[in-house]
């Protein structure tokens, strides 16, 4: 066996251990996908702790503790009709006098309050 055949099969091992290799276990990745899913939802629960407190902070001085607007140009939350990604857009990117909150607020936490703000109803 010449060295152009020795390396074409070194090649073609080495392809093929890597290819079993680079395979998944199904079961693993269910698993571990689980973890990652729990982890998440705890995590949100407590984040969701925080966004009454964080409303009250953030956005109560405008649309009021109960949502009812205290200002002239802020919307009266408890009678807008936004789904959860129009309010998550509003919140995230502003909209008329409201500031934007992307650079301000975390995802988990601008969901947190446009899920809290759809509680109001």
């Amino acid at each position: 066996m010449n060295v152009a055949s020795r390396f074409h099969v070194f090649l073609t091992s080495c392809l093929a251990v890597f290819m079993v290799l680079s395979c998944e276990n199904p079961n693993i990745k269910t698993e571990i996908g689980r973890e990652n899913q729990l982890e998440t939802e705890q995590n949100a629960q407590i984040n969701l702790e925080g966004i009454a407190l964080m409303y009250k902070y953030k956005c109560a001085i405008c649309h009021g503790e109960n949502g009812v607007s205290v200002m002239k140009n802020a919307p009266n939350l408890v009678t807008t009709e936004y789904n959860m990604e129009e309010r998550v857009a509003i919140i995230m990117y502003g909209k008329g006098t409201m500031p934007p909150q992307k650079d301000v607020l975390d995802m988990p936490t601008i969901r947190g309050l446009a899920m809290y703000i759809d509680s109001l109803k």
